[in-house]
């Protein structure tokens, strides 16, 4: 599961990176962003199943995974960088393909919810055999991410508004959680909670799958 965490880090931060170039952040906010959308969700997750700092407790919890293992921040910075500098050096043709680029985008994001659900849900299942805490938290996961990433650029977070994008989260993780119960094996489990997860993302992007919202213009 680390490398799929690693995989899935990298993915949130190409997704976070080219957000921020498009608000037009300069490299600070870039790699902040970025961050921010690749461990934003398990930062929320570590809180959520009490896996946090205590000045009075320290021997009982432990600090969010992101300030334990150094190597989910070094992915995700050396996967900004990498996004920040190829854009740098081909701006004009960064411009132009913006909509192929918004593309690709969902796709890094796809594959980011889908892995961080995933795990999140694998974090949770020790802590509690409740099914909506595991649910809950496996979505928070995999959304919370990218819910700060939009705040801090003043967008209205795209979980609340189109794109089927926590429902995919809720779905897929259902299903690993139901093979999970059933004891299927581990392997075909997760393959088959994140496969759901990044089919339902990419063909609500590609078909606009949007849940039903109040018209008001």
């Amino acid at each position: 599961m680390f490398v799929l965490e690693l995989i899935g880090a990298a993915a949130f931060a190409v997704s976070g990176a080219m957000v921020a170039i498009e608000k037009k952040a300069d490299i600070f906010g870039v790699l902040f962003l970025a961050v921010t959308t690749a461990l934003g969700g398990g930062v929320i997750r570590d809180v959520l199943i009490g896996r946090i700092l205590s000045l009075w407790h320290k021997k009982d919890k432990t600090p969010p995974v992101m300030f334990v293992s150094y190597w989910y921040l070094l992915i995700s910075v050396v996967a900004a960088l990498a996004v920040f500098i190829d854009a740098y050096l081909r701006s004009e043709k960064y411009k132009l393909h913006l909509d192929k680029l918004d593309a690709v985008n969902n796709v890094f994001d796809a594959i980011g919810l889908a892995v961080f659900t995933v795990s999140g849900m694998n974090a949770a299942m020790p802590v509690s055999d409740n099914v909506i805490l595991v649910l809950f938290v496996g979505m928070c996961t995999g959304v919370g991410g990218g819910m700060l990433r939009d705040v801090m650029t003043n967008t209205m977070p795209k979980v609340l508004r189109k794109r089927v994008y926590a429902v995919a989260s809720l779905i897929g993780g259902g299903l690993y959680y139901v093979m999970h119960v059933l004891d299927i094996n581990q392997l075909l489990s997760v393959g088959c909670g994140m496969l759901v997860i990044f089919a339902l993302r990419l063909f609500a992007t590609i078909y606009k799958w949007n849940l039903p919202s109040v018209k008001l213009d």
